[in-house]
């Protein structure tokens, strides 16, 4: 929903609700409502009421990049839910986004040092050794655990391609959040499939339709109630009238 100003007319404080959709052949199966801007938080809470109201969770579940989370990832797998949800850089890697502007002289990138899992290393395009030096811990703002490991170069110093492999003065060091990459290999591989092509295919024409429908064709960008029960109804409302009317189309 497009999100109203405030009383200072200044864009910087913008009350509302991020509406999340569940939908199947254009049909809203199941909504909620959250009180936070980012998507990556709304999954969880979104799943365990849709949880609530049919007693199971989904066989499978297709998103976009916006949900394409350790945590999210994780808690699909707890669930047994087949998954097809992108992460944020799926369409670079496969060739799907390509960006129109002129691109910068960068590093080597980390994902293009081969990495050697027996020794758990990584292989620095001078064929030096990148061996572990410590773990790295964080929380999500959610207060998920998330848990990184840290390699660094033995000797930089003098380096031929020191300039293209990265501009810091000590030795190289890189991150690898080892959950995260095991996720996202599983999703990669779903979604390279040929059920996963379809339904990244399907996902546009199945949940973008319901928004531009009630949006659009029944005029609702902003809800009329305050409070998170009764916004919850309204939209409600507004789900029903679509399926309805997507019943007698």
């Amino acid at each position: 929903m497009r999100m109203k100003d405030d009383h200072m007319q200044n864009g910087q404080l913008k009350p509302g609700y991020n509406v999340q959709v569940s939908s199947e052949s254009q049909f809203v199966i199941h909504y909620s409502l959250h009180q936070t801007t980012n998507d990556l938080h709304t999954l969880k809470p979104h799943l365990n009421t849709f949880a609530d109201l049919y007693t199971f969770f989904p066989e499978q579940l297709t998103a976009d990049a916006g949900y394409g989370s350790e945590e999210n990832y994780a808690f699909l797998e707890e669930k047994q839910v087949e998954t097809y949800v992108k992460y944020t850089s799926f369409d670079k890697e496969n060739g799907i986004l390509k960006s129109k502007r002129k691109k910068k002289k960068q590093h080597i990138d980390r994902d293009k040092l081969y990495y050697n899992k027996e020794q758990d290393k990584y292989i620095c395009p001078m064929d030096q050794s990148m061996y572990k030096i410590r773990q790295k811990k964080s929380k999500t703002k959610s207060g998920y655990l998330q848990k990184s490991s840290l390699y660094q170069a033995q000797n930089c110093s003098g380096c031929a391609l020191k300039g293209a492999c990265y501009k810091a003065k000590s030795n190289r060091i890189i991150e690898r959040n080892h959950p995260l990459e095991r996720q996202k290999e599983r999703a990669r591989k779903n979604l390279l499939s040929e059920i996963g092509v379809q339904k990244r295919k399907q996902r546009t024409a199945y949940v973008e339709p319901v928004f531009a429908d009630i949006k659009s064709n029944r005029n609702f960008k902003r809800f009329t109630h305050k409070g998170m029960e009764k916004a919850e109804f309204e939209f409600g409302l507004h789900a029903l009238a679509h399926n309805i009317r997507k019943k007698s189309a």
